[in-house]
């Protein structure tokens, strides 16, 4: 094949590949803004970042399936996800004196459904979450979070977001900061 026909044939698929490259830069652009959002601690911001009805899910176990068969580390909605943050705020939780800080890192993001039709993405990626607090252990978290996403306008909303946390099943100290 000439150099001519093989750049010919590459470029048929281009604008496919290269939208969905897009989209995945999005995504991930999404994603960073997220979690820095986590580790600044503007946890109503991050709140806000969520559909209405959306959630926010860490098993207790690898392969658990659903939330409601059993006690997870997490699953919040809204509401749930507000008393959390009114807990957090609160000058006297001990839990967090002095405040926990966090820095999630994330990677291998990979696309798993898209609607463009209704601008609906699943997707998922790597993290690691190292935990901070003055004068106790330092702990590190690491898993796959799994995503659905909504355009709304130029940005995204999450309707579903599950933190699978390799370690899941061990025992932990509380876990007061969305991993």
């Amino acid at each position: 094949m000439n150099r001519a026909a093989a750049k010919t044939s590459r470029t048929d698929d281009r604008p496919e590949a290269l939208d969905e490259l897009l989209l995945m830069r999005e995504l991930e652009r999404f994603v960073t803004a997220e979690l820095e959002l986590l580790d600044g601690r503007e946890f109503e911001a991050w709140r806000d970042l969520f559909t209405e009805d959306g959630r926010y899910w860490v098993p207790s176990r690898v392969d658990q399936e659903s939330p409601e068969d059993e006690l997870s580390l997490f699953y919040d909605d809204r509401e749930i996800m507000d008393l959390r943050i009114r807990r957090l705020r609160h000058p006297r939780v001990h839990a967090q004196i002095p405040h926990t800080r966090t820095s999630h890192v994330v990677g291998n993001f990979a696309l798993t459904s898209a609607d463009h039709e209704n601008g609906a993405y699943a997707f998922r990626c790597r993290f690691v979450v190292h935990e901070y607090r003055p004068e106790t252990t330092q702990r590190a978290f690491s898993g796959r979070y799994d995503y659905t996403v909504v355009r709304a306008g130029p940005s995204f909303k999450i309707r579903a977001k599950k933190a699978t946390v390799i370690n899941c099943d061990d025992v932990h100290f509380p876990i007061s900061i969305p991993i």
